[in-house]
């Protein structure tokens, strides 16, 4: 399924588990489309971050330049890091379990090493003891 596709489902999905519309909805190029666009506002969707293809128009530009948009973007970003993470260090290649459910226990069981790591990094960074000189 192509990723416009995949735009609806995604803000259906996040209207049925959390009962409202997101504030701020991100995506890749590959999901823009101005009717992706209009379907986010029509949903409730405050701020969509959908970054244009090609060449983009004056007012396009100007919008993908405002703070609140380059903020999303980054927020995207973030995401997509800790996606490689969990892929390279944690192994999350391929899901051994079967079906849906066995999907998301995988993924579940991922994301929770990888936080358990995380925790033990920051308070580890805590506790460790300065030099004489700093």
């Amino acid at each position: 399924m192509a990723d416009q596709q995949q735009w609806k489902p995604a803000l259906d999905g996040h209207n049925q588990i959390f009962d409202r519309a997101p504030r701020l909805a991100t995506a890749d190029r590959g999901f823009w489309s101005a009717a992706n666009e209009a379907l986010a506002q029509q949903l409730g969707v405050k701020r969509t971050v959908l970054p244009g293809r090609g060449r983009l128009s004056k007012e396009r530009a100007v919008r993908q330049k405002e703070r609140w948009f380059r903020r999303g973007q980054g927020w995207r970003a973030g995401i997509e890091a800790r996606i490689s993470t969990l892929k390279h260090r944690f192994g999350m290649l391929r899901a051994h379990y079967k079906g849906e459910v066995g999907f998301e226990r995988y993924v579940g069981s991922c994301v929770v090493a990888q936080n358990l790591v995380a925790i033990v990094r920051n308070k580890k960074a805590k506790t460790k003891e300065l030099c004489r000189s700093g």
